[in-house]
């Protein structure tokens, strides 16, 4: 999200505001200005004949002492400039711009230039240039400079009150964003706080009844899965035992195979739904993880799988025993199914950051399409939709187990290549 700022709603509705300040301001002092030319068109003749006064004052050609009597009494300072000879009386502040005056009034051979308090009136004529020059009191400039800085801080608290005003009115966005996060993680109970009555309000209280809805909906279906398991335990049982009776031995085992796939369905459904709607908090224990993937590992090899091991020796973690055994064999089981003989390769290794486990098999492996809802019980790709396949309950069940301990699973996949999974377990569950 913070590589996207600049594209963000919020800071282009701070743009928004920015411009929208600065055109209205540009139109204000531009009225105020037009206003302003209008009003002064009385002023222009008392300007010109006040420039004409101060000409007189000094003679044609200017009179050097008269001017300097002059420039004492009105603080000024006046400039002459005839072929060679050129004199100044008074003095100018160090500040007193050489550039960058406009064009006020003119009126004969008089112009006078103005430019933040600063005047210039020039005259001239066949005996040579007389220029005026006069500066601001030094309480005026100081009246403006404070008059500026007070501005620019009025403008700066405007600014700074519209960020923190639309960062606060844009704040339901930025929660929800959290929230949807959280509800993809499986987090339905997640609520966004708010308060207000405005429209983003209204969609987060919105949203906040469609994930009630949604947990509900969840609920139910672990529920309605764990009934059903529950209920197709004792008639599989009788079916089971009716079968050993049946005469026929090709008849018999293909019942009682079939019963075996429906209790192994039975048993995921069961599981799945415990972790999903028990309350109960999980009893943990001293797990010789080595030794678990070790025993597992052989166990599976001496029916035929491939899994070569690399695993850090008396790697003890606390965890819930039961759990940590049916992530592993969900792993090592889904990694030898796909890879159909192949070597899967098992690595597992504990260091500062944590536990690490990686199942990784060179099978058929995961489409792109196929990769957003791996993690989803009964998911399967259209390719693996076969009784031997499985269930879509393996990846599910070892996300749920790894997150009840509070670690993080993922998988990387290349259609042909193979398929990794990688499960990181905290470092606080690891026994030193």
């Amino acid at each position: 999200m913070r590589k996207v700022y600049f594209h963000s709603i919020f800071f282009r509705l701070l743009m928004l505001t920015v411009c929208l300040a600065f055109f209205i301001n540009m139109i204000f002092f531009g009225v105020i200005h037009y206003y302003s030319l209008k009003a002064d068109k009385g002023l222009r003749t008392k300007m010109t004949d006040y420039a004409r006064y101060l000409m007189n004052d000094i003679g044609t050609p200017p009179d050097r002492e008269k001017a300097r009597k002059l420039a004492e009494r009105l603080d000024i300072a006046v400039d002459y400039e005839a072929g060679d000879m050129r004199w100044r009386v008074g003095s100018l502040p160090k500040d007193f711009p050489e550039d960058g005056f406009h064009s006020v009034y003119e009126d004969g051979d008089i112009l006078i230039m103005f430019m933040h308090g600063y005047t210039e009136i020039k005259k001239e004529s066949d005996i040579g240039r007389v220029i005026i020059r006069m500066s601001p009191a030094p309480e005026d400039l100081d009246r403006l400079r404070k008059y500026g800085y007070g501005v620019f801080a009025a403008v700066m608290f405007l600014l700074i009150c519209t960020f923190l005003l639309i960062r606060y009115m844009l704040s339901p966005i930025k929660k929800m964003y959290s929230a949807i996060e959280e509800v993809k993680k499986g987090n339905y109970g997640f609520k966004i706080r708010h308060r207000g009555n405005d429209e983003l309000a209204q969609l987060c209280t919105t949203f906040n009844e469609l994930t009630s809805e949604i947990e509900k909906a969840v609920r139910s279906r672990e529920q309605l899965l764990a009934d059903i398991g529950h209920e197709l335990r004792t008639p599989m049982t009788s079916i089971r035992i009716a079968a050993d009776m049946v005469k026929d031995d090709e008849l018999r085992e293909s019942i009682i195979d079939d019963v075996g796939q429906m209790d192994s369905l039975t048993a995921k459904m069961l599981e799945s739904a415990r972790l999903n709607l028990s309350d109960r908090v999980v009893e943990m224990d001293t797990v010789d993880f080595s030794a678990l993937i070790d025993r597992t590992a052989a166990k599976m090899n001496s029916r035929g799988a491939n899994i070569v091991t690399d695993v850090d020796s008396q790697i003890s973690i606390c965890a819930n025993p039961d759990m940590m055994e049916s992530l592993i064999k969900n792993l090592l089981g889904n990694a030898v199914k796909y890879s159909f003989g192949d070597p899967v390769s098992v690595k597992a290794f504990a260091d500062d950051s944590g536990l690490t486990l990686t199942v990784a098999d060179k099978g058929e492996g995961i489409s792109a399409k196929d990769m957003p809802y791996i993690f989803e019980p009964f998911y399967r790709s259209d390719s693996a939709r076969t009784r031997n396949t499985g269930y879509g309950l393996g990846l599910s069940l070892c996300k749920k187990i790894t997150e009840i301990h509070g670690g993080t699973i993922s998988v990387r996949s290349e259609e042909g290549r193979g398929t990794e999974v990688e499960v990181t377990l905290p470092k606080e569950l690891i026994n030193k």
